[in-house]
């Protein structure tokens, strides 16, 4: 009943426009009750409709986890994951796309399928594979092609969300200032840069493509 109690508060105060509120209750909650699904699931619900993807992602991957049964969870967890991944299925300003997280719904996807019919699911799993298939760019990226992904953009007249995310990277390689791990659809700041004024084009790119 606390746990009941407590979630309904939480949800009142994200109906009610109280995000930062909200907020401090999921948290609190999450940090409470980390094993209980239905907190995972609803502070889900709310991360996602705050524009925080990733963590809601996480909330519903988790909920999943705990409750493998049932299917709505891990249906909203691939929704979830495909707007990570460069999808764009919610009206949200999320700009950190992952296209990690795509392979992370195929595979949810997957065990969903197993078990039988699932047109929704299958309908996902069918708009998954189109969006890989044009971005097919990304992954050589991650593959650590980078040489092809240049050669690539240069060629190309229309980019996508995730061409241009590369392209950024690209960009903040070709700075000197970050280093390239394989694997990862991201750069990383190389260690013991001094901080200096961090203002003007190249401070836009690290914004735009690692969601600042």
């Amino acid at each position: 009943m606390q746990i009941a109690k407590a979630m309904q508060q939480a949800i009142e105060q994200a109906e009610s426009g109280q995000n930062e509120n909200a907020t401090e209750q999921f948290e609190a909650l999450l940090q409470k009750y980390p094993e209980d699904a239905q907190v995972q699931y609803n502070a889900g619900i709310f991360f996602s409709q705050c524009g925080e993807h990733i963590k809601a992602a996480d909330c519903f991957l988790k909920a999943s986890d705990l409750m493998p049964g049932e299917i709505n969870f891990k249906l909203r967890g691939c929704l979830e994951c495909f707007q990570i991944g460069g999808g764009q299925v919610m009206n949200s300003d999320f700009l950190a796309y992952d296209i990690a997280y795509l392979q992370k719904a195929e595979a949810l996807l997957k065990t969903i399928l197993e078990q039988g019919e699932n047109t929704e699911a299958q309908d996902l799993m069918n708009r998954i594979s189109q969006h890989c298939m044009k971005n097919r760019l990304a992954f050589r990226f991650m593959d650590g092609d980078l040489e092809y992904c240049r050669q690539t953009l240069a060629r190309k007249k229309e980019l996508t969300n995730l061409d241009q995310r590369v392209m950024g990277f690209l960009n903040l390689l070709d700075s000197g200032e970050y280093l390239f791990e394989k694997g990862k659809f991201n750069v990383f700041l190389k260690d013991n840069l001094p901080k200096g004024d961090r203002q003007g084009f190249l401070e836009r790119i690290r914004n735009m493509v690692l969601g600042k």
